[in-house]
């Protein structure tokens, strides 16, 4: 393990990636905050969590930092203050500031209640697999603290998979693959593109109060093991039958005609390239459906969207789409000052939608096993992706399947066509209404400026 020498000014300047996360998903109202809440057995013990919290920072350097503005651009400094806990009384919290309504400089926050607790995270720091990997490691600092003997479980089950006990693996990889990833591993060609953008279906856009500094939260709870076995008697895994799903759902819901659903997948190559790296890497994978695709059996529906997956999932479509990502974060730098920038992508006019190819997004970051920590501190999780948009998210704990719509509106149309689909197919969804959830927010104006 080689510590690289600190910058002269102490400063690293971000990835090229946060051009676009920084650049039309921050601000009021744009901010794409995305969490993860623990439904806790017993009450939380604050100092116990705390010490938790602060020593898994340290363990990953690229998360404890504190983003400035400098020359017009993001920058990260090293930000060696404690974690920020704060209560989930629903008020606005403001990333990478300080202060009572800040988070302490970084750029993520955890949320308590007596019996749960929540991280809030700047989309712009990692992707869901680079949460994950943090508050495992949270938790298993918490888990340890409370309860001693679940040591001799030992964390390999954990490590093997990228989650850190000590910051050794991020100095392991040098400056470029650990800060800046898509640099690291962009590569020639085009990205696979099975969508034709004149057929795309967008769904009618929300209508909400663009004041309000909230999203709503709507569960579908399933069983994980029925739709494990539905899998099994399809033929297929999670990830294409949750899209044809979701596709289906957005056809009864809204009148499609002709017009092709498209369902983004968020897919996470750190496989492919070998790689442990939490900077963003995620890119997205549109699996396209049409009225004429539902209409044939399920099975064959799903084999096709598992083969159009399979497509898209290799290192070199992967490199292919980190290029054609960097291609747009030149066109972001070259419209100039990045706060300048924000403001002209988030105004009414600006950047309204996560992609142009896709209708909706859907996040499958992975179950949360039988693991010493959900046996010892865990009763339920939930996911929550508080975006500018529709969006599913699943999470799957233990026998429990949430289906999550995160929408900006209270229409209940796409939730309800999602409930009676699953219903149809003798799944027993639960509807579990979360209410309204207040987004915390990335202000670029209320960083600290550096000359």
């Amino acid at each position: 393990m080689t510590r690289p020498e600190k910058p002269a000014d102490g400063l690293r300047r971000g990835a090229r990636y946060d051009s676009i996360f920084y650049g039309a998903f921050s601000g009021a109202g744009s901010t794409f905050d995305i969490r993860v809440r623990f439904d806790m057995k017993k009450p939380i013990d604050l100092e116990k969590f705390q010490t938790a919290a602060n020593r898994a920072a340290q363990c990953y350097p690229e998360f404890s930092v504190r983003p400035v503005i400098k020359d017009g651009r993001v920058f990260y400094e090293e930000n060696l203050k404690p974690v920020k806990l704060a209560p989930d009384d629903g008020k606005r919290l403001y990333f990478g500031t300080d202060g009572e309504d800040g988070t302490n400089g970084y750029l993520f926050v955890f949320l308590y209640g007596e019996k749960h607790v929540t991280l809030s995270l700047f989309h712009g720091i990692t992707d869901a697999r680079g949460m994950i990997a943090y508050v495992i490691t949270v938790l298993w600092n918490y888990v340890v603290s409370v309860y001693p003997w679940v040591r001799i479980a030992g964390s390999k089950r954990f490590t093997k998979h990228g989650v850190r006990i000590s910051p050794a693996p991020y100095y392991d990889m040098d400056e470029t693959e650990r800060s800046d990833p898509l640099t690291a591993f962009a590569g020639p060609g085009d990205p696979i593109d099975l969508i034709d953008g004149d057929k795309l279906f967008r769904m009618p856009p929300e209508q909400f109060d663009r004041d309000d500094p909230s999203c709503r939260l709507l569960n579908l709870e399933i069983s994980n093991k029925a739709f494990l076995q539905k899998t099994k008697e399809l033929g297929t895994s999670f990830g294409p039958l949750l899209a044809a799903i979701v596709a289906e759902a957005v056809a009864r819901a809204y009148d499609i005609g002709d017009k092709t659903v498209s369902v983004v997948l968020t897919a996470d190559p750190r496989k492919q390239f070998d790689t442990f790296s939490f900077g963003n890497m995620a890119y997205n994978v549109p699996l396209p459906v049409t009225v004429d695709d539902l209409k044939q059996p399920l099975k064959d529906l799903c084999g096709r969207l598992r083969a159009d997956m399979k497509k898209q999932l290799t290192r070199e479509n992967a490199a292919a789409n980190y290029s054609f990502i960097l291609g747009q974060c030149d066109q972001i730098d070259a419209m100039g000052d990045i706060v300048a920038v924000n403001k002209a992508l988030t105004a009414p006019g600006g950047v309204e939608t996560l992609t142009t190819n896709g209708t909706i997004f859907l996040t499958y970051p992975g179950r949360i096993g039988q693991n010493p920590i959900s046996r010892a501190l865990l009763d339920g999780v939930s996911p929550g992706m508080l975006a500018v948009e529709r969006a599913v998210v699943v999470y799957a704990h233990r026998d429990s399947l949430i289906v999550q719509v995160t929408q900006k509106s209270d229409d209940m149309t796409l939730v309800n066509a999602m409930k009676n689909l699953l219903t149809d197919m003798d799944l027993s969804p639960v509807f579990r209404d979360m209410g309204r959830v207040t987004q915390n927010v990335l202000e670029l104006d209320r960083l600290a400026k550096r000359n």
